[in-house]
């Protein structure tokens, strides 16, 4: 990082994508790794996130984790309070080793160019833990952030009916919700007179789960 060299303020929150993620999750460990006292630390900060609390302040973290946290970070390591993921789903199995690596509050958001902030996003203290059902399964984004309301089209009711989670294409309105502007007039809607915000179709599709965080993920080009 060459905020140092430009004289500017530490990194306080990293805004990363998935695989910038995996990436320095998987740098931490790394370096985690070559200490023998590796495997008691994952074990007592893993037994503290099934808990339901997670310090970058411990004992392993002193003795284990800040040594490679500054190997992957360099001397902003420890300015750095949180990160958020956004751009992309994160795989289930990362988000666990994600919590024990990195330590400090970890936002997974949902957004797209058309809404001027995220559209759903996981709170920083969640460190829920869910089984993973295979290696496609991915972790969840939370529920709505403020401004906006969402809805699904096209729900299989059936589905639901035997118990399986709501899901569909995903729609959005708010005023943090842009409007796409017509190519041509023949693109333009009819003006009415009904002032209700219209909902909007960002392609992606989404699933509902029982706690009313969302699963979201893109599914063509709005």
């Amino acid at each position: 990082m060459s905020t140092h060299q430009l004289g500017l303020p530490p990194t306080t929150v990293l805004f990363l994508k998935p695989t910038h993620l995996n990436a320095v999750v998987d740098a931490i460990i790394a370096n985690a790794k070559r200490s023998l006292l590796f495997p008691l630390a994952w074990r007592h900060k893993l037994a503290g996130i099934f808990e339901g609390f997670f310090t970058k302040e411990s004992l392993w973290d002193r003795l284990v984790f800040d040594n490679a946290r500054n190997a992957a970070f360099g001397e902003d390591a420890a300015s750095i309070r949180a990160v958020v993921v956004s751009e992309g789903t994160v795989p289930a199995s990362l988000l666990t080793p994600a919590r024990i690596a990195l330590s400090i509050p970890l936002v997974l958001a949902h957004t797209h160019p058309l809404v001027a902030a995220p559209i759903l996003a996981s709170h920083p203290q969640d460190v829920q833990t869910f089984a993973v059902t295979s290696a496609q399964d991915f972790a969840h984004v939370g529920p709505p952030t403020v401004n906006v309301e969402v809805k699904l089209a096209g729900v299989d009711d059936g589905a639901v009916e035997r118990g399986d989670d709501p899901e569909g294409v995903l729609l959005v309105r708010g005023p943090i919700v842009g409007r796409v502007l017509p190519l041509t007039e023949a693109d333009e809607e009819p003006k009415t007179e009904d002032t209700e915000e219209p909902w909007v179709s960002i392609g992606n599709r989404a699933r509902v789960q029982t706690n009313g965080a969302f699963k979201a993920w893109t599914t063509a080009k709005a």
